[in-house]
């Protein structure tokens, strides 16, 4: 599968104007024959608690996105916000195929409190995973990164987990740690999604990487915005036949130990 990384710089709160660039981007990749791309964390608002607002500027922006999906045929995944029935709203990921039919849409489980995201966004309780391009893919969101229990989970089925994120450039070692570590063991492939530039006061240092499932970073996009193409090979069960840590996993026993959590 070929993979485009859009490491974007998201203006802030600037829908349109980063809509425009992604367009841009999405037209390129597909050009380029790839066969997806994935944007970071709130991909065209940035990482905002004016969670009403954002959700308002989101409603367009799943079909925009299954438009521009079926228009260039090229997968893509993008983040945005919705508000929920009950008047709380959700940091979502969704990925849509090249025909813009929704593969997965995943909403973030743990909103990151030390920012306050936990006051505006409520966290969701669903892993989710597809098969896109032959591979199995799951997603989790930035700070769930930190949780190794729904790592766990997500990677039950998936031979690849993306990280998009707004992740701070002040906790960047961590950012690398924590990606590589998770492949390691998890024995899949990790593609971590971030954004570079400024939002506000906050600086984000870009650093997307892809990780093999035994820790080897076979791709670092560096400081810049970039569109960087890479190339997954679905080899997951030669990692696990080679060095089967995997199969020792208990995965009934995480689940209901993080359904308990979650209560």
């Amino acid at each position: 599968m070929n993979i485009a990384i859009a490491q974007t710089e998201i203006l802030f709160e600037s829908q349109q104007t980063n809509l425009q660039f992604a367009a841009d981007w999405i037209t390129q990749a597909s050009k380029n024959k790839a066969d997806c791309i994935f944007f970071p964390e709130m991909s065209f608002t940035g990482f905002s608690m004016h969670a009403e607002k954002i959700a308002s500027l989101s409603k367009a922006v799943p079909q925009t996105m299954q438009n521009l999906a079926k228009t260039y045929a090229i997968a893509i995944g993008f983040g945005y916000v919705s508000a929920n029935a009950n008047g709380t709203y959700g940091n979502h990921y969704q990925i849509c195929d090249k025909n813009g039919d929704i593969l997965l849409d995943y909403t973030k489980v743990h909103p990151f409190s030390y920012s306050g995201e936990d006051q505006f966004y409520q966290g969701g309780t669903d892993i989710v995973t597809a098969e896109l391009c032959g591979l199995p893919i799951s997603t989790i969101l930035c700070y769930d990164l930190r949780f190794p229990e729904i790592f766990r989970l997500a990677a039950k089925n998936a031979s690849l987990v993306l990280v998009p994120a707004n992740w701070l450039a002040q906790r960047s070692e961590h950012w690398q740690i924590l990606l590589r570590a998770r492949a390691i063991e998890n024995q899949v492939y990790v593609l971590g999604i971030n954004c570079v530039g400024m939002q506000e006061e906050q600086h984000f240092l870009g650093d997307s990487y892809l990780i093999n499932p035994e820790g080897v970073i076979l791709a670092a996009c560096g400081n810049a915005t970039q569109l960087r193409y890479i190339e997954i090979q679905n080899d997951i069960a030669i990692y696990r036949e080679n060095f089967p840590t995997i199969k020792d996993a208990r995965f009934d026993w995480y689940v209901r130990q993080y359904q308990e959590k979650m209560r």
